[in-house]
C-alpha cells in the first residue's frame, strides 16, 4: 500500500494491490503492521511479536491453578498474562520475538513461558495457539501525530492496544471533525527515537528486550 497527495485538491490517495480510493483524511492505524509503509514513522515505533495458547481441558485442576478466575498479567517487563476460559482451559500469553517473523512453533515458545509460571502443567496437551504483531514505544507511550493537514497515525500500544486505541481513535476523529483539545494531549507525549539506523534498529531493540528479559529471571 502506498499514500499518494492529491494535486490541485485537499486529500490524499491510498493505492493498494486491489485498487485505490481517494478521501479527505487518512489514519495508519496499523499498528505493528507498519512495515514501512512510511518509513519515518519507523524509528518511532518496532514490532514485536507476542504469542497465546490455550491448554486442553484442565478439569479440577483449573481451580487450583486460578481459585478466584482472575485475569492475571505479571510485574516482569517482558509480561507474561493469563486467565481461565471456557470453565476449565488456560488461555496463557507469554513470549516474544522483535521482528515479522514467527518461530517454527508458537507452541513451543509459549509453553516455555507457561512453565516458567506453572510447572505442574508439563504434562498438558497445548489444543489452540496464535500470535500476532503488537508495537511498542521507548517509552511504552503511544506515538500519536500528525503528518500534514489529511495524514494522522497512532501506534506502539506497548500491549495496551485493546484499552488505549479506541481512545485514541476517538481523539483522531475528534480532531478531524474540529475538536483538538485530547488530541493535541496525546500528540505531546514526547516520541522518543530508537537509536540506530535502519538496519540497526531491530538489533538493538532485540538485544535491550533480551537484557530485560535476563533481569526478569533474577
Amino acid at each position: 500500500m502506498r499514500i499518494d497527495p492529491i494535486k490541485r485538491s485537499r486529500g490524499q490517495r491510498v493505492v493498494t494491490a486491489q485498487g485505490s480510493v481517494t478521501c479527505h483524511h487518512v489514519v495508519l492505524g496499523v499498528n505493528g503492521y507498519l512495515d514501512n509503509l512510511v518509513p519515518t514513522l519507523n524509528k518511532h515505533v518496532m514490532p514485536i511479536n507476542n504469542f497465546i495458547a490455550v491448554t486442553a481441558p484442565l478439569g479440577d485442576r483449573s481451580a487450583a491453578l486460578l481459585p478466584y478466575n482472575d485475569a492475571v498479567a505479571d510485574s516482569r517487563f517482558v509480561v507474561n498474562y493469563f486467565r481461565r476460559v471456557g470453565a476449565d482451559r488456560l488461555l496463557f500469553g507469554g513470549g516474544e520475538n522483535y521482528s515479522y517473523r514467527f518461530p517454527s512453533t508458537i507452541e513451543r515458545t509459549v509453553r516455555k513461558a507457561m512453565l516458567g509460571v506453572f510447572p505442574q502443567l508439563g504434562d498438558v496437551p497445548i489444543d489452540y495457539t496464535w500470535g500476532g504483531t503488537l508495537a511498542v514505544t521507548r517509552h511504552r507511550l503511544p506515538y500519536v501525530a500528525q503528518l500534514n493537514r489529511q495524514l494522522y497515525t497512532a501506534g506502539g500500544y506497548s500491549g495496551h492496544g485493546v484499552a488505549l486505541a479506541p481512545m485514541v481513535g476517538t481523539a483522531i476523529a475528534e480532531h478531524i471533525d474540529g475538536r483538538t483539545d485530547r488530541f493535541e494531549l496525546l500528540s505531546r507525549i514526547p516520541g522518543t527515537c530508537f537509536p540506530g539506523g535502519t538496519l540497526s534498529r531491530s538489533a538493538l531493540l532485540a538485544l535491550a528486550m533480551s537484557g530485560y528479559a535476563f533481569l526478569d529471571r533474577l
